[in-house]
């Protein structure tokens, strides 16, 4: 975790001042504005985080096991070092363009779930972001179906974007890390909180239903309930493709606009912003937002 040069209060004050440079180091970081944001209103929220970022670090030195969460304990001898980050903030850095080396990361305490990999914990207040990983990651990069690259990658991408409230794009970025063709297209399948239960709610009511048909406990046909729980995947399918579709079409516009970084301009856009490149037009915007943006756009406006 590297940041207290990146928040010192001369940083934070340039930044507030709209300092171009100061701006590009924290964009770096893929620390950036939201949607309208000021300059006084960015540096505000970095101060924030800056202050929840040394709340944790000196939590850590007085409690040797500090609970983050339910049942989950951190300490720093068991911080992610550099070397293991580095794999997931190359991907994230070639992804699009943000190397987020202040989010702290752990190995777990605690031995979890066997299909347990890892999880990332936020404050939506100070936007503090921190993640949690299997200790097994300690030594090996793979456990079972998960890769350690890939775990922290997605995190990382999650806590870069954090500027944005949007749903529509979150999981497409994040899942934009994956080694899998088809994990990477399909994986942000499941946006909202409801949607594993919409899909899996049906598909265990099968069961139960043929159990209450075999012994004539009711008498229902049992097409209705297969078609039933075919809704809701179907519905994730087509969203996830609606999604993904979108995006490309707005990565070729700018690719054919020659904007030297399409995935880093997207990666700092709004949803509206996005649809507009698929429709094949260039949005416009004059908040400090696109003063970063504009970087990623040079060439790509006609």
């Amino acid at each position: 975790m590297k940041s207290s040069g990146l928040f010192s209060s001369k940083q934070l004050q340039m930044l507030a001042a709209g300092d171009e440079k100061v701006l590009n180091d924290f964009d770096a970081q893929g620390l950036f504005p939201g949607i309208g944001e000021s300059a006084e209103e960015f540096a505000a929220r970095m101060g924030k985080l800056s202050a929840a970022l040394e709340k944790l670090h000196n939590d850590l030195k007085k409690t040797p096991d500090l609970e983050v969460a339910s049942g989950i304990r951190i300490n720093e001898k068991n911080a992610i070092s550099g070397n293991v980050t580095n794999e997931a903030l190359d991907q994230t850095g070639a992804l699009y363009n943000v190397r987020p080396e202040w989010v702290p990361g752990f190995f777990a305490n605690e031995s979890f779930g066997i299909f347990w990999g890892g999880c990332s914990l936020s404050d939506p207040d100070s936007g503090l972001s921190l993640f949690i990983i299997r200790k097994a990651f300690k030594k090996k990069p793979r456990w079972l179906f998960y890769r350690r690259q890939e775990l922290l990658a997605h995190e990382m991408t999650h806590a870069s974007h954090q500027a944005f409230t949007e749903w529509m794009f979150e999981e497409y970025f994040a899942y934009q890390t994956a080694s899998s063709a088809l994990r990477k297209f399909f994986g942000g399948c499941f946006i909202h909180k409801f949607d594993s239960l919409g899909f899996i709610g049906p598909i265990l009511l099968l069961p139960v239903m043929q159990f209450l048909n075999l012994f004539q406990i009711v008498n229902c046909p049992m097409g209705f309930f297969w078609c039933l729980a075919g809704v809701y995947p179907a519905f994730l399918a087509l969203r996830t493709c609606w999604i993904n579709r979108i995006a490309g079409r707005a990565r070729k516009f700018l690719i054919k606009k020659k904007a030297p970084h399409p995935g880093a301009a997207l990666f700092r856009m709004s949803v509206a912003e996005i649809k507009t490149l698929a429709a094949g037009r260039m949005p416009q915007g004059n908040d400090l937002r696109w003063k970063i943006l504009q970087k990623y756009l040079d060439n790509g406006q006609e």
